[in-house]
């Protein structure tokens, strides 16, 4: 009897806190094509995680995304990144996918001709891009990385204009600030346009900022 009691109350208080954290955070969800639904039973927690390749979710409307700078990743040997989310502040539960269009400027607002690639490095997965479903509240990320300058640096990003396809056959696009040069910049080398440190690496959108990274 006693332990029927003690289940009862467990019973009772759980939707309780999964009702109560669900009103301050909301979650993203990743899908990779041929995967069994993984939505969580409860919105506790703010990272993301897979779904079904059907989610039933619409892509989000560009209205409704925000992009600002991520955390900010320790660089490696000879490596510079630069982290960045996509915040859903819309309504509803929406999707992204795939690889964001990156071009990134200096400050006087000319675009820098780097050449652009689809992962790689030390930095950046080389996994293929998921679909990220994000609740309202909720961020997906993606990772911008290259080489460093070892004949110098030409040119700093001062911004980066990050793009998707969104909702109804429109774009979503923002603009962003770039750290200044350093440790962490972003910077057009001295070397001409075959030198490695003029490959951006943009990762696919992924539900984690540790999904970004390549496991190397």
């Amino acid at each position: 009897m006693r332990r029927s009691l003690m289940a009862i109350a467990v019973a009772a208080i759980v939707p309780l806190m999964a009702g109560g954290c669900g009103a301050r955070t909301g979650i993203a969800h990743r899908s990779r094509p041929g995967s069994a639904d993984e939505r969580p039973s409860s919105p506790l927690g703010s990272a993301a995680r897979p779904a079904t390749a059907e989610t039933g979710f619409a892509r989000c409307p560009a209205q409704a995304l925000v992009l600002r700078p991520g955390a900010f990743v320790v660089p490696m040997t000879g490596e510079h990144a630069v982290m960045y989310a996509l915040a859903n502040r819309g309504a509803v539960t929406c999707t992204l996918s795939g690889y964001p269009q990156v071009v990134l400027y200096d400050a006087e607002g000319a675009a820098l001709p780097f050449r652009y690639a689809r992962g790689g490095g030390a930095y950046v997965t080389s996994h293929k891009p998921v679909t990220v479903i994000l609740t309202h509240g909720a961020s997906a990320y993606v990772l911008v990385a290259k080489y460093r300058c070892d004949l110098g640096v030409a040119r700093n990003a001062a911004a980066i204009r990050l793009a998707l396809p969104a909702a109804h056959g429109a774009a979503f696009a923002q603009r962003a600030t770039v750290a200044p040069g350093g440790a962490a910049g972003l910077s057009y080398c001295r070397g001409g346009p075959r030198d490695p440190g003029q490959v951006i690496a943009v990762s696919p959108v992924e539900p984690t900022p540790q999904a970004t990274r390549s496991l190397r």
